[in-house]
């Protein structure tokens, strides 16, 4: 975990700086005398050295840069403490298993949905990763937890016999999702994140709703998007996982991109951390020791002039 903007609205003072400081270098082009010159003489009494260009008047930039400076110092550069990232490893990642007839009638899609999950497991960090199934029902077929040998092994087990009833209700399993985790006496939904591997049968405007929904209790929906679907099943719609991401303040990526999507699930969680009450412990903020930066800009301009 890199470094990261604790607030990041005072990079907006920015643009009006170049700009105040784009016209204070016109106005100085000829200073006062534009006013009073002939503008084909400006050329000719310049060359003479009778009239300065104050274009080239270093100082006139310092004010401006310093503004900048400040602006940057706002905006809260910051790195994160020593075990800041391991304290909040305890947020749960979820993954949902869709195991409807389009993924496990086929093997070699089953393969893949596998191969995905097997991919995000090492990725975890140290996060308690939990595992739930769905097909026409949702189930939890483990609690999280930091072992992630055990759900190797669940993954590895999962065949067309899992489920007993066959259908495809990501909605219901997203429902389960926030009722098991966000119930009381659950590790809580703020910080959670749920990945969702899936060819993207039956995600509609349930789906998309109950997805925004764990979005409003502080958890991220995420998906892993199957290449394929088993030969014979109706094809999902177009980008559906990618809009229930969207509405659970997630992403969908392929299936064979599951360490891109863990990247941006570490850096969502990073930046859903510095948003926390708690960011000076967790962050060390470096806006202060680039105070002495605009101080510097700005010394030149008390200097005496002879």
């Amino acid at each position: 975990m890199g470094l990261v903007l604790l607030r990041p609205w005072w990079l907006l003072a920015l643009p009006p700086i170049a700009l105040a400081a784009i016209w204070a270098r016109r106005r100085r082009l000829a200073g006062a005398w534009a006013g009073v010159i002939d503008p084909a003489l400006m050329p000719a009494l310049r060359r003479l050295g009778l009239l300065a260009d104050g274009r080239r008047d270093p100082q006139a930039a310092l004010p401006f840069a310093a503004a900048a400076v400040l602006a940057l110092a706002l905006s809260g550069p910051a790195l994160p403490r020593q075990g800041a990232v391991e304290y909040r490893a305890l947020d749960p990642l979820v993954l949902a298993m869709d195991l409807s007839p389009s993924v496990v009638a086929d093997e070699r899609v089953l393969a893949d949905a596998q191969a995905a999950a097997a991919t995000l497991l090492p990725l975890a960090n140290g996060r308690p990763a939990g595992m739930m199934v769905y097909a026409a029902d949702a189930y939890l077929a483990s609690a999280p937890t930091t072992d992630a040998g055990s759900l190797s092994g669940l993954i590895a087990v999962l065949s067309r016999d899992t489920m007993p009833v066959a259908g495809s209700r990501p909605d219901i399993a997203l429902s389960m999702a926030r009722d098991l985790f966000g119930a009381n006496g659950g590790p809580g939904l703020g910080g959670a994140d749920l990945v969702l591997i899936s060819d993207g049968g039956g995600t509609g405007p349930r789906a998309v709703e109950e997805a925004a929904r764990l979005a409003g209790d502080g958890a991220r929906v995420w998906a892993l998007v199957l290449p394929r679907a088993a030969e014979g099943a109706p094809p999902p719609a177009p980008d559906a996982l990618a809009r229930l991401a969207r509405a659970g303040g997630g992403d969908a990526l392929p299936a064979a991109e599951a360490p891109a999507l863990m990247a941006r699930i570490a850096t969502a969680r990073t930046a859903r951390l510095a948003r926390e009450d708690s960011t000076r412990h967790s962050f060390r903020d470096l806006g202060p020791f680039l105070l002495p930066l605009a101080l510097l800009a700005v010394f030149p301009l008390f200097r005496r002039r002879r």
